[in-house]
């Protein structure tokens, strides 16, 4: 009998970020930390990872960013041997995962003018397995970077995941990554109001990948808007209808700011 599988390695916690006016008016940011993994936007000057995290120096183990050149993530591990540090600098845009040892804390993630920053591009990569079901009924298989259901019912069609990007950030595109065919796979940016519960009506899409519309991985360019996280939240929705044969790899929103 096949079970549903959890990632039990990875306690992935998406952060949330506020703002205070500096007296220079340059806006800084901060993102609220709780224990295990945090994604967060890094919004400060280029700087070595070490230079860049001073101000939870002795709070982290690892901190890794994905390399969209190499395809692969690049770590930065306090007090490990130099070899195995691959993550030289942290640049503005760049979305990093940090493992915070501590039960709570807070980083700040940089300054930017006024309420938009600007001058810039990133990416933030999302892996299939930190989507969840909408339903608790949903019986379905994942690992590191891949989700499919365990079979037809409707129960296990819908999944989601949280996103967090910049604030002030417009978003360009939204390439997924998936296997199936014909109208299997569907995979949508959305957002809705912080206030919003479950008017659907409410909810609005950004961009969308369909398999129907071609092959994986497949990009889609976002409709012309600007990430306020002081009054939307934001979240990935992806429909697998296909069974066992559709599956969701990773997904990656690229920005400028």
């Amino acid at each position: 009998m096949r079970i549903r599988f959890a990632l039990a390695t990875l306690a992935l916690t998406v952060v949330t970020g506020f703002s205070a006016v500096a007296g220079n008016g340059r806006q800084a940011t901060a993102a609220q930390l709780l224990h295990g993994w945090n994604n967060i936007s890094y919004l400060g000057a280029s700087a070595a990872p070490s230079e860049a995290l001073s101000g939870i120096a002795g709070q982290y183990a690892a901190v890794y960013r994905w390399d969209p050149v190499a395809q692969t993530y690049q770590l930065y591990a306090p007090g490990v041997p130099g070899y195995v540090n691959t993550l030289a600098q942290i640049n503005p845009g760049d979305a990093i995962w940090v493992q915070y040892t501590q039960a709570a804390g807070e980083l700040n993630t940089g300054s930017v003018g006024g309420t938009t920053p600007s001058g810039g591009s990133g990416k933030l990569s999302i892996a299939a397995s930190t989507f969840m079901p909408m339903s608790d009924l949903a019986i379905y298989e994942k690992n590191f970077n891949e989700v499919k259901p365990a079979g037809n019912d409707v129960a296990s069609q819908r999944y989601f995941a949280p996103v967090t990007l910049p604030h002030g950030a417009t978003i360009t595109t939204m390439t997924a990554a998936f296997e199936g065919t014909g109208d299997t796979v569907k995979v949508r940016l959305d957002y809705t109001a912080l206030t919003n519960g479950e008017t659907s009506s409410a909810v609005y899409k950004l961009a969308e990948v369909l398999s129907s519309a071609g092959g994986s991985p497949q990009t889609a360019t976002a409709f012309a808007h600007t990430v306020d996280n002081g009054a939307n939240v934001y979240f990935l929705v992806v429909d697998l209808t296909g069974g066992p044969a559709s599956k969701l790899r990773g997904v990656t929103i690229s920005y400028t700011f």
